[in-house]
C-alpha cells in the first residue's frame, strides 16, 4: 500500500499492511529541516498537511490577521532577554487587543514550540473586541477550495491532506483569546460580552460548516487541543453542540470527522462517546494520558485512534523508542483503527531516530 492508501484505511475503519506511521508536514515550520522527511518516506513513512477549507483561519498564534478592511493587524518581533517575541496586535473600530508569544530559545532547531506570555483577553471589556473581530471573520470568509486541491494534489500518495476545523467556543476561549483563568470565570459568570462571544462563535462555525460541506478533502479535524481542563458539562455544553453541527452538514458525503484531543481525557469518557466522532487526533497514551488503549477498545467501539508520539519517550533512545511502540502495537492487538503521527513533544534533533524506530517496530 502506499502511505495515503494506508492512512485512509485507517480513517475508514479498513486494514491496512501496517500501522501507519505519519508526521505533520514540517515544511509549515520553516527553516532547515535537513532530509529526515525525504529518507523516512522512502521507507514508507507518510505526510500530513493541514489546510483550512476557508480563509481567514484564525490559529492562534500562527495566524490571527482577520484579513476585514476595517481592522489593522501589526505583528512585531523582537528579543528580550535573549528570547525570540511576537506581539500580535489587532486595532478595531471598538478597540484594540493585544497578545505576545514567546519563541524557542536559541539553538531554536531544539523545539519547534512557542507559549504565549500575554494574552489578548485580559480584562472583560477585551471581548468586546474579540467579539467584532469573529463578526467581520464571519463576514468575510470564503472557501479555500482551490489550496486544498493544489495542496492535495502536491502531497499525492506520500500522504493526505486534513480539513482543519475551528476550535469550539470553550476552547477557543482559554487557548487562543485568553488564559485559562480569566476564561473560566467568564464563562462562569456568563456575562453580557461571554453570551454574546457565544452567538458570534455559532453564526461563525454554521458558516464554516457550510463552507466545509463542499470541501474537496474528505478527512477534517476540529483542532480542539482539548486535555483535562475541560469539565465535563463545559465538554457536553460548548463542544458536542459544534461537532453535531459538522456531521449534519456532511450527512450524504464521505466525510471522516475527528477532534484533537491531548493530554488527559479520562473524566469525559462517557461524553466523548456520546459526541460520536470517528477518530481522535493526537491520542495519548499512559502514562502521560490516563486512558490505555484497552480501555479505549471498551469504551468507545469502531473510534479510531491517531497517537500522537509518546511524550515519555520523547528523550528515549531508539531501542526504547521501539519497544514502546511494540508495547502499543500488542496492546492494540490489531493494524486497524490505530495510527501514530508525528504532531508535536519530540525536539527536532530527535525527529528521525525516533520515528524511523517507530517504522522498525511496525515492520517497515
Amino acid at each position: 500500500m502506499t502511505a495515503r492508501e494506508r492512512i485512509m484505511a485507517f480513517f475508514h475503519g479498513e486494514e491496512p499492511d501496517k500501522i501507519p506511521v505519519f508526521a505533520y508536514d514540517a515544511s509549515i515550520l520553516g527553516g532547515q529541516q535537513g532530509g529526515w522527511a525525504r529518507r523516512l518516506q522512502a521507507r514508507g513513512m507518510g505526510i500530513t498537511r493541514l489546510v483550512p477549507p476557508h480563509q481567514p483561519y484564525f490559529f492562534h498564534p500562527n495566524d490571527v490577521n482577520p484579513g476585514a478592511d476595517d481592522i489593522t493587524y501589526i505583528e512585531t518581533h523582537y528579543i528580550e532577554k535573549g528570547l525570540p517575541k511576537r506581539r500580535l496586535a489587532l486595532e478595531t473600530p471598538v478597540g484594540c487587543i493585544s497578545s505576545v508569544v514567546v519563541g524557542s530559545p536559541p539553538p531554536s532547531e531544539n523545539y519547534a514550540c512557542a507559549a504565549t506570555e500575554e494574552p489578548f483577553v485580559k480584562e472583560l471589556a477585551d471581548w468586546r473586541v474579540v467579539n467584532y473581530v469573529f463578526k467581520r471573520i464571519t463576514d468575510v470568509l470564503r472557501p479555500n477550495y482551490t489550496a486544498q486541491k493544489r495542496m492535495d494534489d502536491e502531497v499525492g500518495d506520500q500522504g493526505v491532506v486534513v480539513s482543519i476545523l475551528d476550535r469550539t467556543p470553550f476552547q477557543r476561549a482559554w487557548v487562543d483569546l485568553a488564559d485559562p483563568v480569566r476564561a473560566a470565570l467568564d464563562f462562569k459568570e456568563r456575562p453580557a460580552e461571554i453570551e454574546e462571544y457565544l452567538d458570534v462563535q455559532k453564526a461563525l462555525h454554521e458558516r464554516i460548516a457550510e463552507i466545509a460541506a463542499e470541501s474537496p478533502i474528505q478527512v477534517f479535524n476540529v483542532v480542539e487541543n482539548l486535555t483535562n481542563i475541560i469539565s465535563p458539562p463545559y465538554f457536553s455544553q460548548y463542544c458536542t453542540p459544534f461537532y453535531k453541527m459538522y456531521q449534519k452538514a456532511f450527512e450524504g458525503r464521505d466525510a471522516v470527522l475527528g477532534a484533537h484531543f491531548d493530554g488527559q481525557i479520562g473524566h469525559i469518557t462517557k461524553e466523548i462517546g456520546d459526541a460520536h466522532l470517528d477518530y481522535i487526533d493526537s491520542y495519548t497514551v499512559p502514562p502521560v494520558g490516563d486512558v490505555s488503549l484497552t480501555e479505549a477498545k471498551r469504551l468507545w467501539p469502531g473510534l479510531r485512534l491517531w497517537i500522537n508520539c509518546p511524550p515519555h519517550l520523547a528523550q528515549a533512545e531508539p531501542d526504547e523508542v521501539r519497544a514502546g511502540y511494540e508495547l502499543i502495537a500488542e496492546e492494540w492487538g490489531s493494524k486497524t483503527g490505530i495510527a501514530v503521527n508525528h504532531i508535536e513533544e519530540i525536539p527536532v534533533y530527535k525527529w528521525e531516530e525516533h520515528l524511523s524506530a517507530a517504522l522498525d517496530a511496525f515492520g517497515y
